[in-house]
């Protein structure tokens, strides 16, 4: 008798998780870029993919964009740290991308390369701007497209000139108070699709779907002068890569952290903040650019009447980190993705150090705590049901917490 047992036929094994760890901005212009990473670059290389925003430009001679507001170049030698640290692939769909011309911006693209990290959102044309990075681990295939709705005219690529994948809308102004005057009130400022680029995004996604078994959406997005807010365009655009086939949206852009939500089961991470930003000087550059509303003294106050304490201003003790208090908070998200079944999402708490470098929390530090608790104000300021839950899940150094959808 044949004692011999028969193999487990393939359709009967589950299917093999991929673990994406993902942060939102990154660009080094310090004296030590090899120590940014040295508290975190563990978690990213025991992922098997690692995502980040590559907020800037690494070029040696770059050629300044005249639309560029502060414009965002380093030497290429900055740019060294982040394969080693275990980034496998980046967008290069954000707002400073295109500061330093179109060769510098294919430099870019060449010098991540050189290190092994593949990028989505920008190219040397439009077909490869709207191309999406594939990358294949244990079996599983993620494709990831990246799209910036904010960034100076002019940044996005055309039919056969470099530049980014843009996911635009039009603004639109209406009162909040409806039948009376009110000269001087804010208004309310909604948001129409730009229809060519929402177009392109559905054709992105279907294309993608047919060469990888996972989609992830990145968008660069939001408004950076305000804590907790979503806006219509980010909520709908959101939406609409989930209705057209993504599996995953990533949010970056604000330098705060933003909520997160599950759509018909799919996480949305609004808002990752920023993870190794460097923008020293700025309070020089700013003034000698113009930029932000920076060039004259009505102009600064009228920055200040619109920010507030969230303008961007140098921070006493952060000299490469001139954002509010609150941005000194950020976080790894952590999903487990997997063809045919749910993306289990987490997160590792994270603060950033007076140096710059991000160091990750146990949530039952006080830091961490902190963090946790902000990230819980930022769903519950937008009515996102989300719930965070501490014990979390092992399947990446250092246990982070979950996040899942909350039900009635």
């Amino acid at each position: 008798m044949d004692q011999t047992a028969p193999a487990l036929a393939t359709t009967d094994l589950p299917p093999p998780d991929v673990v994406l760890a993902a942060v939102g901005d990154v660009f080094l212009d310090r004296p030590d870029p090899g120590r940014a990473f040295t508290a975190v670059d563990h978690f990213l290389r025991d992922a098997d993919i690692a995502f980040g925003n590559s907020e800037g430009v690494y070029a040696r001679e770059p050629d300044r964009a005249p639309s560029a507001g502060v414009a965002i170049v380093g030497p290429p030698e900055s740019a060294a740290p982040l394969g080693p640290a275990g980034f496998t692939v980046m967008s290069l769909a954000n707002n400073h991308i295109g500061d330093g011309g179109p060769r510098a911006l294919l430099e870019n693209i060449d010098l991540l390369a050189q290190q092994g990290i593949a990028v989505a959102g920008a190219g040397r044309d439009q077909a490869r701007a709207h191309a999406p990075a594939v990358l294949e681990r244990s079996g599983v295939s993620v494709a990831v497209l990246a799209y910036s709705s904010t960034f100076p005219s002019g940044y996005e690529a055309r039919a056969e000139v470099p530049g980014l994948a843009p996911l635009r809308s039009h603004n639109l102004y209406r009162p909040y108070e409806h039948g009376e005057w009110s000269p001087g009130l804010l208004p309310q400022v909604v948001t129409v699709p730009h229809e060519q680029d929402h177009a392109r995004l559905l054709s992105d996604i279907d294309k993608a779907r047919t060469a990888a078994d996972v989609v992830v959406v990145s968008v660069h997005a939001g408004d950076f002068t305000r804590p907790f807010v979503l806006t219509d365009h980010e909520r709908r655009t959101a939406r609409l890569a989930i209705d057209a086939g993504a599996d995953v949206v990533l949010g970056h852009h604000h330098h705060l952290l933003r909520g997160i939500e599950f759509y018909r089961g799919k996480p949305i991470l609004y808002g990752l903040g920023h993870f190794a930003f460097d923008l020293p000087d700025l309070d020089r550059r700013l003034r000698a650019e113009g930029y932000l509303g920076e060039s004259s003294p009505e102009d600064s106050l009228a920055a200040r009447r619109r920010a507030g304490d969230y303008r961007l201003w140098p921070q006493p003790g952060y000299p490469l980190l001139p954002f509010h208090p609150d941005a000194r908070m950020t976080m790894i998200a952590v999903l487990r993705l997997s063809p045919g079944r749910p993306t289990a999402v987490g997160m590792i708490p994270c603060t950033i150090a007076p140096d710059g470098r991000p160091e990750p929390h146990l949530p039952s530090d006080a830091d961490g705590a902190r963090v946790l608790g902000y990230l819980a104000r930022c769903c519950e300021e937008e009515d996102l049901a989300v719930r965070i839950r501490p014990d979390g899940w092992g399947q990446l150094a250092g246990h982070p917490v979950a996040l899942v959808e909350a039900t009635a």
